[in-house]
């Protein structure tokens, strides 16, 4: 009997031993390896930054107007410019048809030369001027290398200015004119859409055609 209670005791402090266990921890047993004292910590990725998104501009193009030779430039009025100083040349053509319009910052007669041969010799010129408030607009031919530059008419040819007009503001002179590219007359120096044309400007500081010009120069323009 004594050895039988020895054996019981013996096993009650076994079944014991677990139970001391589960008390320790927390009611559980695991396996799990013990966590590290620190734990990783895990950055989020910032996305890459990226460039802001630039909308195409829309580019409109200039309105265009109806022509008209009333002395006044508009914008729109003529597809091609040329500016050289306080002289100005616009310029558009048609099929049949060139309409300019010269320019300048002075109260004075100004004109465009076409194809000039040496100087002023052999241009084919449109001369503009102011008298009394109307405007004169003349279809001109340069026979000498400083003139005399006389109307067509006078030298046996014709007046090829379908239409001329002018006006005078306290700051600028213009007149616009427009004529047939090749007019048939053997004064007028026939021109092509797309081919380059040498001209020749000027203009004087006040009007009238023997009044010298104060400023003049060459260039090129396509019709």
């Amino acid at each position: 009997m004594a050895e039988s209670r020895g054996v019981d005791r013996f096993f009650g402090r076994l079944l014991a031993l677990p139970m001391a266990l589960v008390i320790m921890t927390g009611g559980g047993l695991s396996c799990a390896a013990p966590e590290s004292a620190t734990s990783p910590t895990t950055v989020p990725t910032q996305p890459a930054t990226q460039p802001p998104v630039t909308e195409p501009t829309s580019q409109t193009a200039p309105e265009t107007v109806e022509w008209t030779a009333d002395g006044v430039v508009n914008p729109g009025e003529y597809v091609n410019e040329l500016s050289l100083g306080t002289y100005r040349l616009f310029w558009s053509s048609t099929d049949e048809t060139i309409r300019m319009a010269l320019q300048s910052d002075v109260p004075g007669w100004v004109a465009v030369g076409f194809q000039p041969g040496s100087r002023m010799k052999n241009a084919d010129m449109v001369f503009g001027m102011m008298s009394d408030g109307v405007a004169t607009v003349l279809d001109q031919y340069s026979s000498g290398d400083f003139g005399p530059h006389s109307a067509d008419v006078m030298q046996g040819g014709t007046d090829d200015l379908i239409v001329s007009a002018g006006a005078r503001t306290d700051s600028m002179t213009t007149f616009e004119f427009e004529r047939r590219l090749d007019t048939g007359d053997e004064f007028d120096v026939p021109l092509q859409r797309g081919v380059a044309q040498q001209i020749i400007w000027a203009y004087g500081p006040s009007d009238g055609e023997k009044v010298a010009h104060s400023t003049r120069g060459y260039a090129e323009i396509v019709p």
